[in-house]
């Protein structure tokens, strides 16, 4: 059993920074598919990651050392094991369990074949309630999947993990795709029992107002990211003062002002500067973006007369930001000086969800008239 546990735990201790990998991506995903990010949905699909990472170093784990695995057999299909089935022979062939000795039945829950068994079958079926519930797949789609999903599992043992082996260290066994996809399909059967406490995937944007969701810190700061990060580029390719002076004009108060409020990095994440008025005037990004100038300059300055200003100048800052989350202010005082904001983008799909929503409120305010 041991065997077993030890993946999972390097699984669990792994987890956390392929997590902060997939956090960026996962969180752009989101926020240009749906235009927020829904709790619920983050908690399945960083659940998700976890199994995955689990279900993956389970088959890998524990690695050999390298070289101590040579060819030993000319072809590759001696190295894979393809008669169906054969699990059920090689059960009979150990098991100490005796029909007519009752007394024998539970070594049957200690014995190498069984569990072999009982843990390829439940490998995957974790994968099957994922289909049915949150992507919302077909039992056809999902048998499909997990059966992909564990032939890849397979071709990674046979090829050595892609070559990194000189041979394969584990077998190619035609009886694990089986178990494995039958496991998904009964996860798939028991999705309804298992899900029954959360609410369906089709009703997680049900309600949601993204013209009135306030944007979040973590959101804005993704956008400033790709900002800076494209910034600093140009100014690294041309390492010129008079270009990166104007490149960040041309970046930061004119493309904004030409499209309504919207960089490359607001664009990606799905939000714009508003102003007092529907478009934003140049007045107001000037306003907005001249003050983050000042403030970028100050640790400019305070870098050149000693580090330990920054850094104190960097908490104060991060402190600022703390105060305001937990007031639940995202509005912060360069935005109140300005008189600006930032605002969620919405697309045609969302105001047509705003319709649907908007008329089902109409529509449940009638029944209540008529039932007085």
């Amino acid at each position: 059993m041991d065997r077993y546990l030890e993946p999972i735990k390097i699984a669990i201790i792994t987890f956390p920074f392929i997590a902060a990998i997939f956090t960026v991506p996962f969180l752009i995903f989101q926020y240009k598919k749906y235009g927020y990010v829904n709790k619920i949905r983050l908690v399945i699909v960083y659940s998700l990651l976890l199994f995955l990472i689990n279900a993956y170093y389970l088959v890998i784990l524990p690695l050999p050392n390298i070289e101590s695995i040579h060819p030993l057999k000319k072809y590759i299909t001696e190295y894979m094991q393809l008669i169906p089935f054969t699990f059920i022979f090689d059960f009979l062939k150990e098991t100490k369990v005796q029909l007519n000795e009752p007394s024998t039945y539970l070594i049957i829950l200690k014995e190498r074949a069984f569990l072999q068994v009982i843990l390829n079958v439940m490998l995957l079926m974790p994968l099957g309630v994922y289909c049915r519930y949150y992507f919302r797949k077909s039992l056809g789609k999902t048998v499909l999947i997990t059966f992909l999903i564990s032939l890849f599992f397979e071709i990674t043992q046979i090829t050595g993990l892609y070559g990194i082996y000189e041979a394969p260290y584990r077998l190619f066994d035609v009886d694990d795709l089986m178990l494995n996809t039958f496991g998904g399909m009964i996860g798939y059967l028991l999705a309804p029992k298992i899900t029954y406490f959360l609410p369906g995937s089709d009703k997680f944007d049900v309600g949601i107002d993204l013209k009135n969701m306030q944007v979040g810190f973590i959101r804005r700061s993704v956008g400033a990211g790709i900002d800076i990060l494209i910034n600093f580029t140009i100014i690294t390719i041309f390492n010129n003062l008079v270009v990166s002076v104007v490149a960040l004009l041309l970046y930061y108060i004119i493309l904004p002002y030409i499209t309504n409020g919207i960089t490359l990095g607001k664009l990606i994440v799905r939000i714009r500067i508003k102003g007092s008025r529907e478009r934003v005037t140049f007045k107001e990004i000037l306003k907005r973006n001249g003050i983050l100038f000042f403030i970028i300059s100050i640790q400019l300055v305070l870098s050149f007369i000693a580090p330990v200003f920054v850094v104190a100048y960097n908490l104060t800052i991060l402190c600022y930001i703390l105060y305001k989350t937990i007031k639940n202010d995202k509005i912060l005082f360069y935005e109140r000086i300005s008189g600006t904001k930032n605002v969620i983008v919405c697309n045609e799909k969302d105001v047509l969800k705003e319709k649907n929503i908007n008329l089902q409120k109409i529509n449940s305010l009638n029944e209540v008239i008529l039932h007085r």
